[in-house]
């Protein structure tokens, strides 16, 4: 027997025959669906709620997750009630029926219709039923999304999945108004954020991330996801979510929460999916090969479940060794207790890009009348690792108490990654603006929630909770040796002026970073119709240079819900604070070679507050329309200015070229706007997500030196961004059609600005300072249009076929240097129940 079929028994084992065991002294008693239980759920998800079912009645309940709104809040007191009764009241209007499957196993078999079809997977969470989803983010355990007083989006891991979409920009773009990424560039392994409602950093703006309640130690490196393991995404914009998740959470936070889904019957079941096509280019002289092929198996049903996944995708050199690889692991599991609820995560991605000719960059400096070879502008291959390990404990020892411990670790490793948040694109200076390093986070959190009273008449959620982590960072850092010219080091770009220069010469340095908090927050609840939020967050967080390391997070919030012939509103507003300390993994990495000049001593933290307050229409189960408005300020954000470099070499010679430093820019007003709705009509369904966002500088800090003044709008924030998504789901047929755009933007002309640096003269061309306000120019956007279609074929095969930046625009965003694949079709097999 293989060691591959062992280990598959072995896993079959532990997660489905030992329940079995378990349960053997219980064949005696009454059957499975006549056994009588005592429960009080209290605003938990049907999810959540089954398991209690499995646990008090001792059964094992199997199901398909596709067929369940298993996020669906559950409100119900049960008091020697039959199995079958409690099952037929939590599962209603939903097509299924319990049948005993032998021993203590209960099956939710799907029930045929009138015409002797199976039903369709249940829908989507829309209308009114979107309020009463069960949700992670904002919330130490989970609570409904009808008492949150924020905006929060959420992106369906099932939606991406039969999209066919693995990329975070895409998927944010469809879901997420006021969160826009720009479209990852295969030839860079870093994300790049155009707007978390406005600007929130210069270059290292994102939000802080989570991988089931796991904080991810860099998000900028968190680009792609496998669908197949995704549940679904939960997204809060705004400083509002600081208070319960403390520093980085200035602009908001990101959890993704992984599948830990059973399988019916509790036997191994497969998930194939298979996708080969084509992406076109304009810089080769025939189309390149895209793939994309993963596999997920799921094991267990009932009290214990298990998850693998593995996936795979390339892409060929789309312009000069830009082609990419990456491959992507993940493995879960979920164990249920009489008073407890177990589960792990573990997730491994490791992708790389071949070393690149930008073509964009020779094309510029040829025609400025400079003869360059292409090695001037090379970069050289780069090489990403990342992993997340963690697990969650969550203990119930009475109805009123639920007690949680999060542990787990997020590290990654990086060499040569395209640096491309400078004036100056990484390919103009390949070997000093390169980002390397790597860095370990670990966390250690703990909550306490006690709940008093009924939400429908007064209650309230008391929530303690305390935080530690910890990050190992190694960093390489360039220093001035010896002196030498121009010419003599193939490091090119880092002095380009007339006489000797300084030999950069290369070292490590290891630091460690600490972050600790203690919070506090209180819910009450009224008549179920009004709500009150305040939390309190008091944290201690090292990556503060000066000698204020401790912060107060608050966040105030509420909300009122009217319900009234079929038609649901909700008012709501909240006010927050975060901070973002000047020395965070992101920002160090982003450093690169430069790190000898861009120290952060003197750094001023980055703060943001403000308030967010909206209105959500929801007609019955067919239409919602969410409206925010959002008015804050950031102040003390952090941007890499180009100066000149004073450094001097052992033997006394000047550098005379550029450098950077970060420095305090001052502070930044973001205002806009947030519409976001839903329609669905039979088969028909639709979605829309539009933000506009005025981002300016309202005062500059002293000692800045860069080329922002007061008044000017921020660099690289879109003014508008709209995405629009329509889709049609037959019996056997799916479609859909979506378009994401980003409008009227202000960023450098890199390609002007790559050839004057690589033949850089301070005395005749000045590149810093206001004279870089002359490489400002103005970028419309691109319309980028894409499609899915599949055809389900029976027996669980489908196949499946997509289309990517269909209208075939290859660059221009987010600046004029960036190159994307073009017009990308794909067509594959998907497989599944076996």
């Amino acid at each position: 027997m293989s060691a591959v079929r062992l280990l598959r028994r072995a896993l079959w084992a532990t997660c489905v025959l030992a329940p079995l065991v378990t349960a053997a002294p219980l064949s005696a008693q009454a059957a499975p669906l006549e056994r009588r239980v005592s429960l009080q759920l209290r605003d938990v998800s049907l999810r959540d709620a089954l398991d209690r079912v499995m646990v008090v009645a001792h059964v094992r309940i199997s199901y398909s997750a596709e067929l369940l709104p298993l996020d669906r809040s559950v409100r119900a007191t049960f008091d020697s009630a039959s199995v079958e009764t409690v099952l037929g009241a939590l599962l209603r209007d939903v097509a299924v029926a319990p049948v005993v499957s032998g021993g203590n196993q209960i099956v939710l078999a799907p029930v045929r219709d009138a015409r002797g079809l199976e039903p369709s997977p249940a829908p989507r969470a829309v209308g009114t039923a979107a309020l009463d989803r069960v949700v992670v983010t904002g919330t130490a355990d989970g609570g409904m999304q009808r008492a949150l007083p924020v905006a929060l989006a959420i992106i369906d891991g099932r939606d991406a999945r039969e999209a066919g979409v693995h990329d975070l920009a895409s998927a944010l773009a469809t879901s997420v108004p006021g969160m826009w990424a720009w479209e990852q560039s295969p030839a860079s392994l870093i994300a790049r954020y155009g707007s978390i409602r406005g600007a929130s950093s210069f270059g290292a703006s994102y939000p802080k991330m989570y991988v089931d309640g796991i904080a991810v130690a860099n998000p900028l490196l968190m680009t792609q996801f496998d669908p197949e393991s995704v549940d679904r995404i939960e997204v809060i914009r705004g400083p509002q979510g600081a208070a319960l998740y403390g520093a980085d959470a200035i602009s908001g936070v990101l959890n993704i929460v992984t599948r830990h889904d059973g399988v019916d019957a509790g036997a191994p079941r497969a998930r194939i999916r298979a996708n080969a096509g084509y992406s076109s280019s304009d810089f080769t002289s025939s189309a390149v090969l895209a793939q994309d092929h993963r596999i997920s198996v799921g094991l267990g049903s009932g009290l214990r479940t298990a998850q693998l996944g593995l996936g795979v995708s390339s892409l060929g050199a789309y312009y000069t060794g830009a082609s990419s690889q990456s491959v992507q692991a993940s493995a879960g599991t979920r164990l249920i207790g009489a008073r407890t609820v177990f589960t792990g995560t573990a997730r491994f991605v490791t992708g790389n890009v071949g070393s690149t000719t930008n073509p964009l960059l020779i094309e510029a400096a040829t025609a400025s009348g400079r003869t360059l070879s292409p090695a001037a502008f090379e970069a050289r291959s780069q090489g990403l690792q990342e992993y997340t390990l963690g697990a969650t404990l969550k203990f119930a020892p009475s109805d009123r108490w639920t007690h949680t411990l999060v542990a787990g670790s997020d590290g990654y490793a990086l060499s040569n990654v395209a640096n491309d948040f400078t004036p100056f694109p990484s390919s103009a200076d390949s070997a000093l603006r390169a980002a390397s390093g790597a860095a370990d986070r670990s966390t250690l959190r703990v909550s306490s929630v006690a709940r008093f009273g009924r939400p429908e008449a007064l209650g309230a959620t008391l929530t303690f909770a305390a935080e530690h982590s910890a990050m190992r960072q190694e960093t390489p850092e360039i220093r001035l040796g010896h002196a030498m010219r121009r010419g003599e080091s193939a490091m090119r770009g880092f002095a380009y002026a007339q006489g000797p220069v300084a030999a950069p010469v290369l070292s490590e340095s290891t630091d460690w970073f600490s972050d600790a908090g203690f919070t506090t927050q209180l819910d009450v609840a009224v008549q179920g119709a009004w709500f009150l939020s305040a939390g309190l967050r008091l944290e201690r967080n090292s990556g503060y240079v000066t000698n204020a390391r401790a912060h107060a997070l608050p966040m105030l919030g509420g909300a009122w819900v009217h319900e009234a012939g079929g038609v649901t509103v909700k008012v709501r507003g909240a006010f927050g604070r975060g901070m973002r300390a000047p020395r965070t993994a992101a920002r160090e990495t982003l450093a690169g070679g430069f790190r000898a000049q861009s120290v952060v001593r003197d750094l001023a933290p980055e703060e943001q507050s403000g308030v967010e307050g909206g209105l959500d229409i929801m007609l019955g189960k067919v239409a919602t329309l969410q409206i925010t408005r959002f008015d804050q300020r950031a102040s003390g954000l952090i941007q890499q200015v180009v100066i000149p470099d004073s450094t001097t070499a052992a033997d006394g010679v000047p550098g005379g070229g550029l450098a950077l430093q970060y420095q305090n820019v001052g502070s930044i007003d973001n205002q806009g706007w947030e519409v976001q709705g839903t329609l669905r009509h039979g088969r028909l369904s639709g979605s829309l997500a539009y933000a506009t966002v005025d981002s300016r500088v309202r005062s500059l800090a002293a000692g800045y030196t860069g080329d922002l003044r007061a008044g000017d709008r921020t660099l690289g924030v879109p003014a508008r961004t709209l995405s629009a998504t329509v889709s049609w789901t037959g019996a056997q047929w799916t479609a859909q059609v979506g378009v994401a755009r980003a409008f009227d933007w202000i960023e450098y002309d890199r390609l002007s600005l790559a050839t004057a640096y690589v033949g850089f003269d301070r005395a005749a061309v000045p590149l810093y300072g206001a004279d870089l306000r002359g490489y400002w120019r103005n970028y419309g956007g691109n319309t980028r249009l894409r499609t899915s279609m599949s055809r389900e074929f029976g027996r669980g095969i489908s196949l499946v076929m997509t289309g990517e930046n269909l209208l075939n625009f290859q660059r221009g965003e987010p600046d004029n240097a960036t190159i994307v694949p073009g017009r990308t079709i794909t067509t594959g097999l998907r497989l599944s129940r076996f």
